[in-house]
């Protein structure tokens, strides 16, 4: 089925819809899609789309191409959820037609769509996609950045023209990729060409293509930091590199881990295609056939790097290694391309049913397992979210995905070709539209409990129209949906306000409940009353004595 001429062109417009099926269905995320949201929001407002701001104070820790794409669906469907997450769903649909369009050229159609299935129902590839986290295009641009190169180097011997393209390509998509997240857009595309020349002994240098290469990268840069550095001087350039640097050498907001910890995520973020992991070790001669042993090269070098720079750094999230999956899938679909016995293989259909029913149960048992952990945290009944029989479906979907898919596998072993088909284009549907279900059930009820209490404190605290402080404690759900400012005192983030708990001043504070000692010991002039509290943060009235 999958191989067949009449349903490839479906695949698009499907994936589409199960991208766009429950996007805006639950509020953004603290701390990154408020923070994305809100950088752009303020764009909206002040017209500022060279100066990045946040509550009213510069934001130098990102670039701003993701907000000036989110700008522009914010001006086409309004300010919302959906439109904040529209760029994401943008680069879902981008990268899966390179993949298809790439693997056609260095292949077939067949691995062309084959490795854009694998890829695009990923798990932590797909989250990414739906969510308005930057992380997934700037993947994408990083992506098309090095496989411009490899292309480059296709056609290096041949005439000006054909190589040109592919160089001025490169540059293009590299340089998008820096004003995106950062200057490992660029980095990680020139050290894989890089070190593959010195592995292929090809040191030849075109001097023409090099500046080429340079001129357009550098005019892309140039449209923001240049622009930026004429209106406003280096407080960006100053700011992001501090950022960085804290990034390397601190584990900041306590996001640490050992240091396999990006293993660990590439394990469960490349689920349901795990059980490919071991074939893919076990059959890598495959991958030095001449055909592709350079772009095989290209992956490999890019997985090393990503995993060496992030096993590094101290802070460690999910999604700043996900960049690995685009070689992942590459390795995992050539291999069921060239050699579709992996999937008779008792070792990998029963993994792969071990590892879906595990993740399915987990999903299938989540409302009972944060009924239990919140119980555990002396939170009152009434406190809790209504959880009903349709927030385990996600779970029982996933479930019957994994089923079908191991029935097909079945199939495939007794000689039947259309099982393997099946179970490819039923795994990758069930990934899509369990990921869709959970976005409508759970989700919005875990996201309202986990945030909607920090609203409704600042929303308090607005009623009493004094300065509202957040004092060691921050959220930026509040700066995406309302417009008051807030005042942050003891934040790497913003510009501290210390002052303010020593001026003459009546405000209202909002911090964590073990704040509150520290505040009165602290600031003796001041009295401060607990107005009210939520899930641990307590709004505080405080004057001068």
């Amino acid at each position: 089925m999958l191989l067949r001429n009449w349903f490839l062109p479906l695949t698009i417009p499907v994936y589409l819809g199960l991208l766009l099926f429950g996007l805006g269905s639950f509020s953004l995320i603290d701390w990154d899609e408020n923070i994305y949201g809100a950088a752009s929001k303020s764009m909206l407002e002040t017209g500022e789309y060279f100066r990045i701001q946040i509550n009213g104070q510069p934001f130098s820790e990102k670039p701003p191409f993701y907000f000036w794409f989110a700008n522009l669906f914010y001006k086409v469907f309004g300010l919302s959820e959906f439109s904040a997450r529209l760029p994401s769903v943008f680069s879902g649909i981008l990268s899966f037609w390179i993949l298809v369009r790439f693997g056609t050229i260095l292949h077939s159609k067949k691995f062309g769509f084959l490795w854009a299935f694998l890829y695009s129902a990923s798990f932590l590839p797909l989250l990414l996609s739906r969510t308005a986290y930057i992380d997934h295009l700037f993947n994408t641009f990083i992506f098309a950045s090095v496989l411009s190169l490899y292309l480059y180097e296709t056609k290096e011997k041949g005439d000006f023209r054909s190589r040109t393209i592919w160089i001025l390509s490169a540059a293009f998509f590299g340089g998008i990729a820096v004003l995106t997240k950062g200057p490992l857009g660029l980095a990680i595309p020139l050290f894989i060409f890089g070190v593959n020349r010195v592995f292929e002994r090809n040191f030849r240098i075109r001097i023409l293509d090099l500046i080429l290469f340079a001129i357009v990268s550098i005019f892309v840069l140039s449209i923001y930091y240049l622009t930026n550095f004429i209106l406003y001087g280096n407080e960006f350039l100053t700011q992001f590199f501090d950022f960085q640097k804290k990034l390397l050498t601190k584990s900041l907001e306590s996001h640490t881990g050992p240091w396999f910890y990006h293993f660990i995520v590439m394990f469960l973020g490349f689920f349901p295609w795990t059980a490919l992991l071991f074939p893919i070790i076990q059959n890598w001669r495959r991958f030095t056939a001449p055909k592709i042993s350079r772009i095989s090269r290209y992956f490999l070098l890019w997985l090393g790097i990503v995993l060496l720079i992030f096993s590094i750094v101290q802070t460690k999230l999910p999604h700043y290694s996900s960049s690995i999956y685009f070689p992942l899938s590459f390795f995992g679909s050539y291999l069921l391309l060239e050699k579709p016995e992996v999937l008779k293989s008792n070792i990998f259909s029963s993994s792969f049913l071990g590892l879906g029913f595990v993740i399915g149960a987990i999903f299938l048992l989540l409302p009972f397992i944060l009924e239990y952990s919140i119980h555990s945290l002396g939170l009152g009944k009434e406190q809790l979210p209504s959880f009903s029989l349709s927030d385990s479906l996600s779970g029982i979907l996933l479930l019957l995905g994994i089923l079908v898919g191991f029935i097909s596998l079945q199939f495939f072993k007794k000689g039947t070709e259309e099982g393997k088909d099946f179970f490819l284009v039923s795994t990758w549907a069930s990934m899509l539209i369990f990921v869709g279900v959970l976005s409508f059930t759970i989700t919005p009820k875990i996201i309202s409990f986990l945030q909607d209490g920090n609203l409704r404190l600042f929303d308090k605290a607005a009623k009493f129209e004094n300065k509202i402080v957040y004092y060691k404690y921050l959220s930026f759900y509040p700066m995406f949906y309302r417009d008051k400012k807030i005042h942050i005192i003891g934040s790497y983030k913003f510009k501290d306000e210390t002052s303010l708990l020593q001026s003459k001043e009546r405000l209202s504070v909002i911090s964590n409940k073990n704040s509150l000692l520290e505040l009165v010991l602290t600031y003796p002039q001041r009295t401060f009353q607990v107005v009210s509290s939520e899930n641990g943060v307590i709004l505080l009235d405080t004057s001068p004595k």
